[in-house]
C-alpha cells in the first residue's frame, strides 16, 4: 500500500482533530502510516489527545483506507499535498498551524513567483469595482499571481481581472476543492483551474459553513507576499484575514477612501494604523520588486531558489532556539486568554476590555490591542482546541 493512502486517511481526520494535535501525532509517531498502524494503548499514551480523539482516531481506523475516495478523487482532477512531503508550499508551511494537508484543483501557487492576496467587501460600491478591476490587471502584467477568496466582489472582480489579462489566481475556498460556493462565481471557479487553481484545506465533499471562513482567510494570507484590502467597512470580516495576515509576518496594504464612505472607513482605519496606502499598483509592484528578484534568483551552491532558501533559515532558526517547557503559552497574551476565559465566557469585545483594563506589564503592551488583532489570537486557540466558541461566547474547554 502506497504511503499517499495513509496520508489522505490521516488528512480526513482533520474534521474531528485540530492541526496542532496532527502535528503532535507526526512528531510522535513519525509518519501517517505508523499513526494509522498504533494501537490504541499508544494513542491513549499521547498526553495531548483526549478521551474523544482517541475515539474518533480509533473509529476512522476500523472504517478503514479511503480507497474508492482517493481513485473517485482522481478521476475529479483532485490534487493533495502534505506536510511530509518537499511539494508542499513553503509559504504555508513557514506559519504558525500550517493544516497537515491541503487539496487542489488545477495547480497550486508556486512559491517562486511574487503572490498579493486582495480582499474586500462583498457588496462593494462603484470605486471598490473598478479599482479590484484595476489591481487585478495590473498585477497580472507585472507577473504577480493573484489569491483571493473567490467570493462575490472585490475577490472575485479581482481574479477575473487577472486571468482576463494573461495571469494566474489561486482561489482558497472555505470548502471542499471539489465544493463551489458562492454558485454565483460557477464560471469563475472553472477559470481559475484553467489559470491557476483553487485550494483549500477542507476535503473534497465538504459543505461550506461559516465557521470553516476565519481558518480559510489565514490560507489566503498565508499564500500572500503581500495582502491589499480594497473596501471594508469599519466592522468587517476582512480584519480576520488582516489579523492572520500581520502574525504571518505580511506586509499589509489598503486603498484610501472618502471619509465619509462607510465602505472605506476599514480601509482608512489601516492606513491610520500603519497599513501601507495602495494609491496606484506601483506601490504595490514597487514592494514586491525586491521578492520578485529574490525568487529569481537561484543560489548556485545548492540549486535553492532564495525562497526555500530563507524557509531553510527559518527552520534552523528554530532548532537554535530551543525552549525549556513551561506551562504559559509561549505568547503572553494567549496565557491572559486562557486564564480569562477559565474564569467565565465572553465575548470578544468584553475580553478585549479585560484586558485593557488589567494590571502589570501586559496591560500596557496591550494598550494598542486592536480587536481584529484578538480575534486572530482567539482563533488560533480555538483551532488548537484549547477554547470554543458558542453564539459569539468564548469559553474554555
Amino acid at each position: 500500500m502506497s504511503e499517499m493512502i495513509y496520508r489522505q486517511w490521516f488528512a480526513l481526520l482533520s474534521g474531528a482533530v485540530s492541526p496542532s494535535k496532527q502535528k503532535g501525532l507526526l512528531e510522535r509517531f513519525g509518519s501517517a502510516k505508523h499513526v494509522f498502524d498504533c494501537s490504541e494503548k499508544a494513542l491513549m499514551a499521547c498526553s495531548f489527545l483526549k478521551d474523544k480523539d482517541v475515539m474518533e482516531i480509533s473509529a476512522s481506523k476500523k472504517r478503514g483506507l479511503p480507497l474508492s475516495q482517493a481513485e473517485e478523487w482522481k478521476k475529479q482532477g483532485i490534487g493533495f499535498v502534505c506536510l511530509e512531503e518537499d511539494s508542499y508550499p513553503g509559504r504555508v508551511r513557514e506559519t504558525s498551524g500550517a493544516p497537515y494537508a491541503l487539496w487542489y484543483k488545477g495547480e497550486l501557487p508556486a512559491d517562486d513567483i511574487p503572490t498579493v492576496g486582495i480582499i474586500g467587501a462583498r457588496n462593494c460600491s462603484d470605486y471598490g469595482r473598478r479599482s479590484a478591476a484595476y489591481f487585478g490587471a495590473e498585477m497580472a502584467k507585472a507577473g504577480v499571481n493573484v489569491i483571493s477568496g473567490m467570493a462575490v466582489g472585490i475577490d472575485g472582480i479581482s481574479q477575473s481581472a487577472c486571468i482576463d489579462n494573461g495571469g494566474k489566481s489561486y482561489g482558497c475556498l472555505g470548502s471542499g476543492p471539489d465544493v463551489i460556493y458562492p454558485r454565483a462565481n460557477t464560471e469563475l471557479y472553472q477559470n481559475l483551474i484553467k489559470h491557476g487553481g483553487v485550494v483549500s484545506e477542507f476535503y473534497p465533499g465538504t459543505e461550506s459553513k461559516a465557521s470553516n471562513f476565519p481558518m480559510r482567510n489565514r490560507i489566503i494570507s498565508a499564500f500572500s507576499d503581500i495582502l491589499l484590502v480594497i473596501e471594508a467597512r469599519e466592522k468587517s470580516g476582512t480584519f480576520i484575514t488582516v489579523g492572520y495576515a500581520l502574525e504571518q509576518g505580511r506586509d499589509v496594504y489598503a486603498l484610501p477612501g472618502r471619509i465619509d464612505d462607510a465602505l472605506s472607513a476599514g480601509c482608512n482605519r489601516l492606513i491610520r494604523d500603519g497599513a501601507g496606502i495602495a494609491s496606484c499598483a506601483d506601490d504595490i509592484i514597487f514592494e514586491l520588486n525586491g521578492m520578485i528578484q529574490a525568487h529569481r534568483k537561484h543560489i548556485s551552491t545548492d540549486g535553492l531558489s532564495m525562497a526555500e532558501r530563507m524557509a531553510e533559515e527559518k527552520k534552523m532558526k528554530k532548532r537554535e532556539k530551543t525552549k525549556p517547557e513551561i506551562p504559559e503559552c509561549e505568547d503572553p497574551l494567549d496565557t491572559e486568554l486562557l486564564r480569562l476565559l477559565s474564569e467565565h465566557e465572553y465575548e470578544p469585545e468584553m475580553i478585549l476590555e479585560r484586558i485593557k483594563q488589567g494590571q502589570g506589564e501586559l496591560a500596557s503592551t496591550a494598550k494598542d490591542l486592536t480587536l481584529q488583532a484578538l480575534m486572530g489570537h482567539l482563533i488560533n486557540l480555538q483551532m488548537e482546541d484549547r477554547i470554543s466558541n458558542r453564539g459569539n461566547m468564548y469559553f474554555l474547554i
